[in-house]
C-alpha cells in the first residue's frame, strides 16, 4: 500500500538521522559530521560518516549510503514502507497509507475475512468435517485460533454468499476465491478443509484447501493476487509475533506441521508452504531473529528441500541448524506421537547446517575406496565455501580431516585453491536495495568517483563551477543518477542542496545522492585534481564509444557492407586521436 508523500515528508522531518543511527552506533562529532564504526561490514574504522545538515550517511569502507529511511531498512532488514512505519511509530506519528478503503486491495482483504468466516461457520455446522480435524488430534481452541474451516461441496456456495455481501464476480475472481471457465464462474475451493493464510500482521491474504479423500491435488492454494504473492510469506508468523520478537524460528513445510507444533506449546514454528524456501522468506525471517531451525519432512523431497533451504538461509547470514525427524515421520506426526518434550530434545540435538551437509555428503561413500574419498573431499570443500568466517572454515576442515585422515593443511590448501578458481563467488552475497547500497568491500570505478566528487565540488565550491562547466557538460556523465544531478547543477544552475535532494525521492537514487553530499569537505581541491576527474570521465566516454564502434565495424564487415565499415572506421580513428590527447 502506498504511503502519501506528505506523510513520508513528515516522518523524515521528525526522524533525525543522528538520533536514529545513535541507537545502533556510537557516534563522535568530527567537524560538521559524525563518525562511527559501520554496522554493515567488519569495520575497523570508524568509516561511517553521518551528516546532520544533509540528513545522510555514507560508509567509506563498504559503500553503504542513504538517508534515515535507508539506514533503518538496512539495519532492521525492512522494506521501504515498513521502515517509514517504524519511524512513524518511533515518532508517534499516525500514518495514513493513502489507500482508500474502497480500493481493490482493501476490498480483497475485507472479502477474505468474510470468506474465512463463511468457511469457519460451515465447519462448525458440519460435524463430519469437524470430526475429521478432531480425529487428527486438533482441539477446538486450535481450530478457532487458526480459523480452520470447510468449503462446501458446491460450485457456487461461496460465490453466492459473497455476491449477497455486495462483492462483484470480477472482484471475487481477482481475489482468487472463484474461477471462470466457458461454463461460467464457480468456487475455486470445494469440499476441502480450509486454512486461511495470514500475513505477519494477521490479515487474511489467501487460503489453502486440503482434500478429504485421495483426489488430487491434495492441497490447493490461492493463486497470486493483489494481496497474496507466493514465496513472500511465512504461515503462522503472525501468531509467533504476538509474543514479541522470537529468540529463534522453527521452519516446517506444511500447515498441519505448524499448527500441531503450536498446539503442543512450540509457538515459534512457521511454515514455508512449499518445498523450496525463498530468498524473500529468508529476508522476512531475518527481520526478527538470527537463529533458524529447519525441520522438513524426512522423505526424499524433504531432504532436497532442506538442502535448498540451507543455501538460501546462509546467503542471508542466518545461523542455521537442522532438526532431523526420525523414523520417516513429519513434524506433525512426531509431536502428536511423542509429545512436545521429545520434539524439544530433537531441537537441542539439531546439527549446524554445515555439519549436516558434510554428513549428507558422506552418506553412501566408502572411504576405503580412493575415488569415494576424493569425491567426498571435493564436496566437503564446496560446502566450506558457504562459510564466511576463517575460524569456522578451520574448525570444519578439522572435522573433515578427522573423518578422512587427510591432513588439515592439505584440505585448507584445496579450499584456498578452489576459492581462487571460483572468483564469481566474490559478489555472491552483495545486497543492494532501494535507499542503500553496499555491504561488501568494493572497488569503485574511477569515473564514478570522479562524477561524484566533481558534483560535490560544484555545490560546495562555486569558484570552480565555471571552470568545470567550460570543460564538461551533463551529457558526459555516465551514472544515471549523477547525470540527473549534473543536469540540475550544470544546465539549470541549481546549487541549493535541499532543492536537489527533494528532486530525488526514488529509493534507488538516494544512495548515490548521499555520497555527493556526505563528507565532501574532505576533498583537497586543486586544479590538478579537477583536471584528473574531468579526464577520467571523458576517457571512459571515449573508450565506451570506441568499443561500440569496433563492434559495429565487425558487424558491417561480416555483412560485406564495407562502405559503412569504412565510414565508421574514420570515426573510430578520430576517437582514438581524441583519446591520445587526454
Amino acid at each position: 500500500m502506498r504511503i502519501s508523500e506528505q506523510a513520508i515528508e513528515k516522518v523524515m522531518q521528525s526522524s533525525d538521522i543522528v538520533d536514529i543511527i545513535s541507537d545502533y552506533v556510537s557516534l563522535k562529532r568530527t567537524g560538521n559530521s559524525f563518525m562511527g564504526v559501520c554496522p554493515f561490514h567488519n569495520d575497523k574504522g570508524p568509516s561511517l560518516s553521518v551528516s546532520p545538515d544533509k540528513q545522510l550517511f555514507h560508509c567509506f569502507g563498504c559503500g553503504a549510503a542513504g538517508n534515515v529511511v535507508g539506514f533503518v531498512m538496512r539495519i532492521r532488514n525492512l522494506e521501504y514502507a515498513d521502515a517509514i512505519r517504524y519511524l512513524a511509530d518511533r515518532a508517534n506519528i499516525p500514518i495514513d497509507d493513502g489507500v482508500s478503503k474502497d480500493s481493490t486491495y482493501e476490498k480483497i482483504l475485507e472479502m477474505n475475512i468474510r470468506a474465512a468466516r463463511f468457511y469457519y461457520e460451515n465447519l462448525k455446522l458440519n460435524k463430519e468435517k469437524l470430526n475429521y480435524l478432531l480425529e487428527r488430534n486438533l482441539d477446538i481452541k486450535t481450530i478457532r485460533k487458526f480459523g480452520l474451516g470447510y468449503s462446501l461441496d458446491s460450485f457456487t456456495s461461496l460465490l453466492n454468499f459473497l455476491k449477497k455481501q455486495g462483492y462483484s464476480e470480477d472482484l471475487i475472481i481477482k481475489g482468487g476465491l472463484a474461477s471462470k471457465s466457458e461454463k461460467g464462474v464457480y468456487d475455486r475451493f470445494r469440499n476441502r478443509i480450509m486454512f486461511p493464510v495470514f500475513d505477519y500482521k494477521g490479515r487474511v491474504i489467501g487460503f489453502g484447501g486440503r482434500v478429504l479423500d485421495y483426489s488430487k491435488p491434495k492441497y490447493l492454494n490461492s493463486p497470486e493476487t493483489l494481496v497474496f504473492k507466493k514465496g513472500t510469506n511465512l504461515y503462522g508468523l503472525n501468531f509467533v509475533l504476538r509474543n514479541g520478537s522470537p529468540k529463534d524460528l522453527i521452519i516446517v513445510e506444511g500447515y498441519m506441521d505448524c499448527i500441531s507444533l503450536h498446539q503442543y506449546g512450540i509457538d515459534n514454528a512457521v511454515a514455508s508452504l512449499g518445498t523450496a524456501l525463498t530468498k524473500e522468506q529468508a529476508k522476512l525471517i531475518k527481520r526478527y531473529c538470527k537463529d533458524v531451525y529447519l525441520c522438513y519432512d524426512s522423505d526424499e523431497a524433504g531432504k532436497a528441500a532442506t538442502l535448498k533451504g540451507i543455501d538460501v538461509l546462509l546467503s542471508e547470514d542466518l545461523n542455521v541448524k537442522i532438526i532431523n525427524i526420525p523414523r520417516g515421520k513429519d513434524p506433525d506426526e512426531y509431536v502428536k506421537q511423542f509429545g512436545a518434550e521429545a520434539f524439544i530434545k530433537l531441537k537441542e540435538k539439531a546439527l549446524p547446517a554445515i555439519e549436516h551437509l558434510i554428513i549428507a555428503a558422506k552418506n553412501g561413500k566408502n572411504f576405503n575406496e580412493p575415488r569415494d574419498k576424493s569425491r567426498f573431499v571435493k564436496e566437503a570443500v564446496s560446502i566450506l565455501k558457504l562459510l564466511k568466517s576463517e575460524v569456522d572454515v578451520h574448525m570444519y576442515a578439522s572435522k573433515v580431516s578427522d573423518m578422512t585422515g587427510i591432513d588439515i593443511a592439505v584440505l585448507l590448501d584445496e579450499f584456498k585453491r578452489s576459492n581462487t578458481d571460483n572468483k564469481e563467488n566474490w559478489n555472491k552475497n552483495s545486497n543492494i536495495r532501494n535507499n542503500i547500497s553496499g555491504g561488501n568491500i568494493f572497488i569503485e570505478p574511477g569515473y564514478r568517483k570522479a562524477e561524484r566528487n566533481l558534483l560535490s565540488i560544484c555545490i560546495e565550491n562555486k569558484d570552480w563551477l565555471n571552470y568545470i562547466k567550460e570543460r564538461l557538460s551533463s551529457k558526459h556523465f555516465i551514472t544515471e543518477t549523477y547525470k540527473k544531478v549534473a543536469v540540475t547543477i550544470l544546465d539549470e544552475g541549481i546549487l541549493e542542496s535541499d532543492i536537489i535532494l527533494k528532486r530525488f525521492i526514488e529509493p534507488g537514487e538516494v544512495s548515490d545522492i548521499a555520497k555527493i553530499f556526505v563528507n565532501n569537505d574532505n576533498l583537497d581541491i586543486n586544479k590538478e585534481l579537477i583536471d584528473d576527474y574531468i579526464k577520467s570521465i571523458k576517457k571512459y566516454n571515449i573508450e565506451h564509444q570506441i568499443d561500440d564502434l569496433t563492434r559495429l565495424i565487425k558487424e558491417y564487415e561480416s555483412k560485406n557492407d564495407f562502405t559503412t565499415s569504412i565510414e565508421l572506421t574514420s570515426k573510430l580513428v578520430e576517437l582514438q586521436r581524441q583519446l591520445s590527447l587526454l
